[in-house]
C-alpha cells in the first residue's frame, strides 16, 4: 500500500500499472471520496480525485467499469452516512439553536423544495465540495424519505462519477 503512495508521489505510472496496485490505488481513492462525501470538515479533493481517475482511464490504467462502480458506490454511500448524520442531529439541541436563528419558515420551505426537487438538488450539489454533504444531511435532518434518498444518492452519484470520469479521459487523450 505504502508502493503505491510512492509510486503516486513521484508520478511513477509503470509502477501503478501492476495489478496489485491498481486496485490498492482504487481502493485508496474511493475511500476518499467515500470520506469526502460522508463528512462536512473535511476538504478532499472529490471532483479532482474522479477527473484524476478519468486520467488514469484515457492512459488505459484503469479500466473504466471498475471506476465508474467503485467511484460511484464510494460516493452513493457517502450521500447515504452523510443523511444519516442529518437524521441524527436532527434532534441535537444545535439545530434547533441554528433554525430559531433562521427567518421564520425558512426550514419548512427548504424541505419542501428538496421534496419537490431532490434529485436535481443532489445531483447539482455534487459539483459544489462543501455542498455536497449539506443537501444529503438537510435531506436527513428534515427526515426526507430513506429509500427515495438513497435511490437519488446513488442515480446522481452515477451521473457524477461517469460525467467527470469521461471528462477527465477526454482530457487525457485529447491533450491541448
Amino acid at each position: 500500500m505504502f508502493d503505491v503512495l510512492l509510486s503516486i508521489w513521484h508520478q511513477d505510472f509503470d509502477a501503478l500499472m501492476e495489478t496489485v496496485s491498481i486496485y490498492h490505488l482504487m481502493l485508496i481513492l474511493a475511500l476518499i471520496l467515500f470520506l469526502e462525501s460522508s463528512f462536512v470538515f473535511l476538504p478532499l479533493p472529490g471532483d479532482g480525485l474522479v477527473l484524476f481517475v478519468g486520467g488514469l482511464v484515457g492512459l488505459g490504467v484503469v479500466e473504466l467499469q471498475l471506476a465508474i462502480a467503485l467511484l460511484t458506490v464510494a460516493a452513493g454511500l457517502g450521500s447515504f452516512i452523510a443523511y444519516m448524520q442529518g437524521r441524527w442531529l436532527s434532534h441535537h439541541p444545535m439545530v434547533n439553536k441554528i433554525e430559531k436563528g433562521l427567518p421564520d419558515n425558512t426550514l419548512q420551505r427548504a424541505s419542501d423544495l428538496l421534496e419537490k426537487y431532490g434529485f436535481l438538488a443532489l445531483f447539482f450539489s455534487r459539483f459544489i465540495p462543501f455542498v455536497r454533504v449539506l443537501t444529503p444531511m438537510l435531506m436527513g435532518i428534515r427526515k426526507l424519505g430513506v429509500k427515495r434518498t438513497v435511490l437519488m444518492s446513488v442515480t446522481s452519484a452515477l451521473i457524477w462519477t461517469t460525467t467527470l470520469l469521461f471528462i477527465g479521459q477526454w482530457v487525457m487523450n485529447n491533450p491541448c
